[in-house]
């Protein structure tokens, strides 16, 4: 049989060695006569010699003569299975019998000059036990399906006797094969499920008994505060994988329930009514229950931090504040700004609250986070006066009727300023330009007349840079 391991083979040699000495031996006790013709008889041997209906069994045939083995003989199957081959040097042969009824494979042996030999190996139908499902999860209640099969048909009136995990029982299949019991296995493990019916070779299956996943449950935040309600993201996990359907109730210092949406999560507004401990439990058919907890405290104090932390004065700029306790954000802040700016905005569920601010000046803006239940939190961001622009131009001088190509340099605290306007203006001159990366613009100036010539350079959040052209 294909898959015969090295003891298998060790049978095969010992099986020949002993039908070498029953031969030797007086009389062969009946198992093997030698008529002494004028050709020398031949011997077959199968392994083994009893086999599945049904099923392609791998069998392994050996042949002697005068108690060795006899290489190049011819066999032939014939009757419920039909194969042919021929052994090797060694007299052995191995062949895929695929027996299609049950009843007897006639073998032939045969070879020139030699005596043939018979055997015969017996088929016999076997038993296909399938379940379904093949896993079930143990405290359960499941229904399981067994089926029976042979060749490929139904098999009625089989015995199926169901054991292991912590439970057993007997069932006899129906004309469609089948028999389905609802079971609650008490323990994990295996449960063994064999069928046996007179006429055919039992036949088994395995039934797998799982024990249930632990739920876990976590908050988004691990602290709330007494009388303060507080939108809390529950998420319900096992074997690390979100849980739908699965019930949350709060109980202790808050009450609540929700149940978990396809990513594993439900939002439940939560609302202590004293301080303690709140219990977060989840409960789902199939699995084991899992909880957690969150602290409920007294009054807390509400911190708040900016970005930016500086801003330009009389430049319109969205401020960024973010309202939190304890590290968990709160939401429906009050941020109220006071100083050299005023303004006011409301955090949203993630602590965030986004404010325009247009301070008239430079000088200090105090942003101040409020909400009942906690103590005010504040910050202060700088509200700075706005850069000088300055201006220079090479040539810094040109001549009436003559066209000359002027650079204007505009910078602001020494580093250039590009996207800066420089207008050139008065002399018989209007011209405009934009400065580049460097803080640079060229332009073609032509002056006429006596006036003075001005160069004005502009842009947003600058105070304004100017210079003369002489001629």
């Amino acid at each position: 049989m294909r898959g015969y391991d090295d003891d298998s083979n060790t049978r095969v040699f010992i099986a020949i060695a002993l039908i070498g000495g029953l031969i030797v031996g007086a009389g062969f006790n009946g198992i093997i006569g030698i008529v002494l013709p004028a050709s020398p008889q031949l011997n077959v041997i199968s392994i083994p010699d009893n086999i599945g209906a049904g099923k392609i069994t791998n069998v392994k045939f050996i042949t002697i003569s005068k108690s060795a083995a006899l290489g190049n003989v011819n066999i032939t199957l014939s009757g419920a299975a039909a194969g042919r081959g021929t052994t090797d040097e060694n007299g052995m042969l191995e062949l895929a019998v695929n027996a299609t009824t049950n009843g007897s494979i006639s073998v032939l042996a045969s070879r020139p000059d030699y005596q043939n030999a018979t055997s015969v190996i017996t088929a016999t139908p076997k038993l296909d036990v399938g379940t379904s499902p093949s896993s079930i999860t143990s405290g359960i209640d499941t229904f399981v399906t067994f089926t029976v099969m042979s060749m490929g048909k139904p098999v009625a009136g089989s015995v199926i006797n169901i054991s292991g995990a912590g439970i057993s029982f007997e069932g006899i299949s129906d004309p469609s094969g089948q028999v389905i019991k609802q079971l609650n296995v008490p323990s994990t493990g295996k449960v063994v499920v064999t069928a046996i019916k007179e006429g055919y070779t039992d036949g088994s299956a395995i039934l797998t008994s799982t024990s249930q996943q632990v739920l876990g449950v976590s908050a988004s935040h691990n602290t709330l505060i007494v009388n303060v309600p507080v939108y809390v993201t529950f998420t319900v996990t096992a074997g690390g994988s979100p849980v739908a359907d699965a019930g949350i109730s709060i109980s202790g210092a808050a009450t609540g329930d929700g149940i978990t949406n396809p990513d594993g999560k439900t939002i439940i507004l939560v609302t202590p009514h004293t301080t303690g401990t709140i219990t977060v439990s989840a409960i789902k058919t199939g699995f084991v229950s899992g909880s957690s907890t969150i602290t409920s405290t007294g009054t807390q104090s509400l911190s708040v931090s900016s970005s930016p932390s500086s801003i330009t004065a009389a430049t319109p700029t969205f401020v960024t504040f973010t309202v939190k306790s304890d590290n968990n954000f709160i939401s429906e802040a009050t941020v109220t700004l006071t100083g050299a700016a005023s303004g006011n905005g409301v955090s949203n569920l993630n602590g965030i609250a986004i404010i325009q601010i247009n301070p008239a000046g430079p000088g200090t803006i105090t942003a101040t986070a409020a909400r009942t239940g906690f103590t005010a939190g504040s910050t202060t961001l700088s509200a700075v006066g706005q850069q000088t622009l300055s201006v220079s131009a090479s040539p810094s001088n040109v001549t009436n009727g003559v066209a000359t190509f002027v650079t204007f340099t505009v910078k602001s605290s020494n580093n250039p300023v590009s996207g800066a306007t420089v207008s050139v203006y008065g002399g018989g001159i209007t011209a405009d330009g934009m400065t580049n990366t460097a803080g640079q613009v060229t332009l073609q100036l032509s002056a006429s007349g006596t006036g003075t010539i001005n160069v004005a350079a502009r842009n947003e959040g600058y105070t304004e840079g100017i210079m003369t052209l002489a001629r």
